[in-house]
């Protein structure tokens, strides 16, 4: 697809990869997720390979926060700000997207994005400026 559709940005829907350390945090903290699988990182890596440009994690990123939050509520049985628990599911969440960024070869790209305004993305659309184009077979 992406030597056809060069142009074309792939999204890699329900690829998160369910991680199972996460799965562990989350049921030795009280939790009973029950046994699950995901898309494996080197699977999603594979993908970014062929043109995959978008790929969403937040499965992997709502276990680990809940995860952080469960241990923290455990071993801090008389916290109650909330915040503690945010801070605690915060650090959990940085770990893992860190390492997806890293993986994933999105570290320190952010400086490439440039805003488009609503009024020039739809000067693009309707100049036909956003059409596929398709490469020869």
């Amino acid at each position: 697809i992406h030597k056809r559709l060069p142009e074309t940005h792939l999204v890699m829907h329900g690829s998160s990869s369910v991680p199972q350390h996460l799965q562990d945090l989350i049921n030795a903290h009280g939790g009973e997720m029950p046994q699950t699988w995901g898309v494996p990182v080197e699977e999603i890596e594979r993908g970014i390979r062929h043109g995959v440009r978008k790929v969403n994690i937040d499965t992997d990123c709502r276990m680990a926060m809940s995860g952080a939050m469960r241990r923290f509520a455990e071993e801090n049985p008389t916290a109650f700000d909330p915040r503690a628990f945010i801070l605690a599911a915060m650090d959990e969440l940085e770990v893992l997207v860190r390492d997806r960024f890293e993986r994933f070869g999105t570290a320190g790209q952010a400086h490439k994005i440039k805003p488009i305004s609503l009024a020039d993305m739809a000067a693009r659309y309707a100049a036909r400026a956003l059409e596929p184009s398709v490469a020869a077979a």
